[in-house]
């Protein structure tokens, strides 16, 4: 394994950790926003592969510790995924952090959100058993619009955290060091 490789996971399991461990922390009931800060710091050095890889590992945490609520479990992944993989996309296009934020935003908020309904359609229905709250909420969630006002406040709330820290992190050594980390082809360990 290259130096550079290891380097890159190395920071990929940083981003997860800080992920697992502010989300659950700093949480408005239905808003995950620290999510979306994670998402836009990653996605102004990482690659949409990188960045993707990152949210689905925290999904997939979140849903084997069930750190939130266990019912919403889908969410974990439909919210974050597409936010992360749009932040580090519309980033490398323009190189300008505003745009890590509209791709968070039209990730998350918009396409993450859209996608949701559907699938909490599905996923409320099928584990209701009987529960009425729960079939109430599978009704609720034929609307398509129904996670778009939390998903919404989350990016709009998130992105303010996540641009301000980008914005300082800018001037870090370290943090250019990671931009070029993600950008330039792995070299094996010893070569120069």
């Amino acid at each position: 394994m290259t130096f550079n490789r290891v380097h890159r996971l190395t920071v990929l399991a940083i981003m997860v950790a800080l992920d697992v461990l502010l989300t659950p922390l700093f949480r408005i009931e239905g808003m995950a926003f620290m999510s979306s800060v994670v998402n836009i710091i990653a996605g102004t050095f990482m690659t949409p592969l990188y960045a993707a890889t990152t949210a689905l590992i925290v999904a997939v945490i979140r849903i084997l510790t069930q750190a939130g609520v266990a019912s919403v479990a889908p969410l974990a992944i439909l919210g974050a995924v597409p936010g992360a993989v749009l932040a580090a996309y519309f980033y490398r296009l323009t190189k300008k952090p505003i745009m890590s934020w509209v791709g968070e935003f039209l990730g998350t908020g918009i396409i993450g959100s859209i996608l949701s309904a559907p699938v909490m359609n599905w996923y409320w229905t099928m584990t209701a058993n009987g529960d009425n709250e729960l079939l109430a909420k599978a009704s609720a969630a034929q609307s398509l619009f129904l996670f778009m006002p939390r998903f919404i406040c989350a990016t709009l709330i998130g992105g303010a955290l996540g641009l301000t820290v980008v914005h300082g992190l800018r001037y870090s050594a370290y943090f250019v060091n990671l931009e070029h980390l993600y950008l330039k082809p792995s070299k094996k360990l010893g070569e120069k």
